[in-house]
């Protein structure tokens, strides 16, 4: 009898074992085994040093603003690209009384006379205690971009000064494969109240009386895009296009794959910290939806990466580096857009970089 129970108690306990391992060290090896197959970096391969330390790191695109940059990002076998297209338009953009107020607070414009490095203080103190963002999705409002006001691309009839600038941009890198491009969005992350677009929205609005003031600038913003991108292939064929869908879109965060943008990286985790469940959302959201509006886009997750503590842009410890990019794995991310990309290969970052994207 005693030894029939030693038996049926052997076998439950041998059962017990196995249904408890796929929860167990299986998982998380399976997780570590899984990396990035693409990986964009907004970093530049300045000496044979730093782009060997990228390509260690998986790193297969590059941002390259001269022809030496992107020889060399080609010698280590990663596909240069011009660095960087930002909106042309005749003007800057024009925000709302109450936003133009708060950007010239943030910016500090009423501490001119002040030393370089006090100013610098009292308006980094400014944006922490306002919660800004940098451009990221805002916690507080209102909130506006800082430093950069962005120019009104609205205003660029026939796109006269944008298709310029990408012509110039692929002059000056002859031996770039592809372009970046950044900062297409609004100043205030909504609209432009310009005399230009105050018209340009009245006349739509006669026209379709539902218009929506979100809807308007939303489509023009995608539409702005779309003429760029259209240039980009038509002018420079071969040519891909790699788009950080930035700054927010109040209305509409993750529009981007309404642009017909080879890669569209947009934000899973900012440079501030965004829990685990928004992470693994916003990729799943990114990826799987990339084509919902055109073939051929692949949605590329991006992370804000700043290694140095002590100023308002907040710091990203390795450890938690860590901790997202298994996340965006977990959540079917195979690619990654990374800015700053020159954080990238610093001591601890490389490491992390290098576990997970690196060959």
């Amino acid at each position: 009898m005693k030894l029939k129970k030693l038996f049926f108690a052997g076998m439950f306990f041998c059962l017990f074992l196995n249904s408890c391992a796929p929860f167990s060290g299986g998982q998380d090896e399976a997780g570590e085994k899984r990396k990035f197959k693409e990986v964009f970096s907004w970093g530049r391969p300045t000496s044979g040093e730093t782009a060997r330390k990228f390509r260690e790191i998986g790193v297969t695109h590059i941002a390259a603003t001269n022809e030496k940059e992107a020889r060399l990002a080609l010698q280590y076998g990663m596909i240069p690209c011009c660095s960087v297209f930002l909106p042309c338009g005749p003007h800057g953009q024009v925000m709302t009384p109450e936003e133009e107020k708060l950007f010239a607070y943030l910016n500090g414009d009423d501490l001119k006379t002040l030393p370089r490095k006090e100013r610098e203080k009292v308006v980094d103190a400014r944006r922490t205690a306002k919660c800004h963002r940098y451009g990221g999705e805002p916690v507080t409002a209102p909130d506006v971009l800082n430093s950069f006001r962005i120019a009104c691309f609205l205003s660029d009839e026939g796109l006269v000064l944008s298709r310029k600038k990408i012509d110039d941009l692929f002059a000056k890198v002859p031996s770039a494969r592809g372009i970046y491009l950044d900062y297409l969005g609004y100043t205030n992350f909504k609209d432009c109240r310009c005399e230009s677009c105050t018209r340009k929205f009245e006349s739509a609005k006669r026209k379709n009386p539902s218009l929506s003031r979100e809807e308007f600038f939303r489509d023009a913003l995608v539409d702005y895009y779309n003429k760029v991108i259209g240039y980009v292939k038509k002018k420079h064929p071969g040519a891909v296009v790699h788009a950080h869908i930035y700054p927010t879109f109040l209305p509409e965060p993750l529009y981007g794959n309404r642009t017909k943008t080879d890669y569209c990286a947009q934000t899973v985790a900012w440079y501030f910290p965004w829990d685990k469940e928004k992470i693994i959302r916003y990729t799943r959201i990114v990826v799987n939806d990339a084509e919902k509006y055109h073939k051929g886009v692949k949605g590329i997750p991006f992370v804000g990466l700043k290694a140095l503590p002590g100023t308002s842009l907040a710091a990203k410890s390795p450890a938690l580096l860590e901790e997202e990019l298994r996340t965006i794995l977990s959540a079917g991310g195979d690619s990654l857009s990374v800015c700053n990309g020159m954080d990238m290969i610093k001591p601890g970052y490389y490491e992390v970089f290098r576990k997970y994207c690196g060959k």
